[in-house]
């Protein structure tokens, strides 16, 4: 027999373990300030389901109620998490509706020793998740890149997931509350870093097969050890498929693999033509790192002082804003001026006469070094092909 409360433990206890994991990979693999909100985020929730699990395997009553004020904060997370993919503040409204109901489900806990009834706190968590979720559906496309728009599609496919979750865990007659599995969904998910929809379906079609095939284990078990109802049968998947995160997370935190897109231009460039700019950038045009790319030249920098700018960008390959305040005064203004308008978060100058400047928008998740270094070489080459003159 598998009983709800063994099988909540269990479950619980890989999501921590999983939600830990993709902080360590994510997290601090992320630019400022997305990097705080992801460890807010991802720590909050990872507390919470360690929390939980303590709670049950202890009958730690003070637990519970610190486990309880822990998840009334974390719609808040999302939501900051989702403002910092978006690069957009969300709604006023949402935003003090998800905030104060944070603090004022918090108060209740809290004065009433956590015996809040639980349908409260889950109404607030279900809509607040609900409206995050609703940024990522509708948000204003043309202002993120194509390879910010995979991710986000990924994400809010994810995020739905988490959410029908989430209201399951406030059924008292559920088999399991598997918001954990939710969670460790949009987790593994963030730390694949699509930056195209093929990886974006890549990344979500990995979480099928993993549940399929703890379905097929579960099934497979359930004969062998006796579990006879559905309920026990839902729990056991529930176990096997928080296993198969838990392993999957850490293998990713061991290997610390590159991204995946940062991989392919790196094989693509190793062949690329540097007979001709036009012909180096047509040659690399379906790569999903430099999807969106922009060239900035003539009229596009007309109001722009070529000689500082150039003479400023020229020590260094791969420019970011992070990066900026190495630059000289009115170049450092100049180029954060030309990001900001563009919506950059990298630039790569290809050429100083005529001036002319690569500028991408990537996704901020995911590994940073390794998309730095592949348009290092971008750099290199392109600046080979811009001399060109055959």
């Amino acid at each position: 027999m598998l009983t709800k409360m063994d099988a909540q433990e269990l479950v619980d206890g890989l999501s921590a373990v999983t939600l830990g994991a993709s902080l360590l990979f994510v997290a601090r693999r992320s630019a400022a300030p997305l990097g705080s909100r992801l460890a807010f985020a991802f720590g909050g929730r990872c507390l919470f389901f360690a929390l939980r699990a303590a709670a049950a395997a202890l009958y730690a009553h003070g637990l519970e109620l610190v486990e309880f004020l822990t998840v009334s904060f974390l719609p808040l997370a999302a939501l900051l998490l989702v403002e910092g993919i978006l690069r957009r503040h969300a709604p006023r409204l949402l935003k003090m509706l998800v905030t104060l109901g944070a603090f004022t489900i918090a108060i209740a806990l809290a004065a009433t020793d956590g015996r809040l009834a639980s349908w409260y706190l889950g109404t607030y968590v279900v809509i607040a998740l609900s409206g995050t979720t609703a940024l990522l559906v509708f948000r204003e496309r043309d202002s993120l890149s194509a390879q910010e728009n995979a991710g986000v599609e990924a994400l809010m496919i994810s995020g739905a997931v988490l959410t029908l979750l989430c209201a399951t865990d406030f059924l008292p007659r559920a088999a399991i509350a598997p918001s954990g599995i939710g969670a460790s969904i949009v987790a593994l998910v963030l730390g694949a870093n699509p930056k195209s929809r093929r990886e974006s379906w890549s990344a979500l079609m990995d979480v099928a097969v993993m549940a399929l095939a703890a379905a097929v284990a579960a099934v497979a078990l359930s004969r062998v050890v006796g579990l006879d109802t559905m309920a026990e049968q839902i729990r056991i998947f529930a176990v096997l498929l928080s296993l198969l995160f838990a392993v999957g997370a850490l293998l990713r935190l061991r290997r610390l693999q590159g991204d995946n897109a940062s991989q392919a231009l790196a094989r693509a460039l190793a062949s690329a033509d540097t007979s001709s700019l036009d012909g180096f950038l047509a040659g690399l045009s379906e790569e999903p790192m430099l999807a969106g790319l922009r060239l900035a030249q003539d009229a596009m920098l007309a109001d722009y002082d070529a000689d500082t700018l150039g003479s400023a960008m020229v020590t260094r390959a791969v420019w970011t804003r992070a990066a900026l305040p190495a630059a000289p005064a009115r170049a450092r203004d100049e180029l954060g001026d030309l990001m900001t308008r563009l919506e950059a978060t990298h630039a790569v100058l290809v050429s100083r006469s005529p001036l002319r400047i690569v500028l991408l928008t990537l996704p901020t998740v995911g590994s940073i070094d390794e998309s730095e270094a592949s348009l290092a070489l971008f750099h290199k080459l392109a600046t080979i092909a811009a001399a060109s003159r055959t």
